[in-house]
């Protein structure tokens, strides 16, 4: 397969981990992040969010920044938009089991959500999109 060449800055943590797995680094960083990303794919589809929900966490989370411990709660913002701006109501999901949902998902499903709503916050397509089709695209949701 073809590559393009680019310049990445990296942690020097990031760089010891780089490291450990071998002295070629691109081959190394691609697979990871072949990787990191089919896993995000296969956790999204397994948490089976609607729409409705989707779209809310997606609203709840504009302009939030989550690193990887911050990401594995963020279900706590969502939580607080629904308690502060009724986000529940405007969606028509029933916050209190979306947030015992969000909650019980394990690390790696928090931050595929989390990467979902970056992409979709990204995603400068999405001003000429519907909404709903745009959050269901980034989601996985058919």
């Amino acid at each position: 397969m073809a590559t393009k060449s680019t310049s990445v800055n990296f942690q020097p943590h990031i760089l010891e981990e780089l490291a450990k797995r071998g002295p070629q680094r691109a081959p190394i960083v691609n697979r990871d992040l072949e990787r990191l990303y089919t896993l995000y794919d296969r956790a999204l589809r397994r948490v089976k969010l609607t729409i409705d929900e989707a779209c809310l966490i997606v609203d709840a989370l504009n302009g939030t920044l989550h690193d990887v411990t911050s990401g594995t709660r963020f279900w706590i913002g969502v939580q607080d938009s629904i308690e502060m701006d009724e986000l529940d109501e405007k969606w028509g999901v029933d916050g209190k089991t979306l947030i015992e949902k969000l909650s019980a998902l394990d690390d790696l499903t928090s931050m595929a959500v989390v990467d979902a709503v970056e992409r979709f916050w990204n995603d400068e397509q999405n001003q000429t999109k519907n909404f709903r089709e745009a959050v269901a695209e980034h989601f996985g949701i058919k």
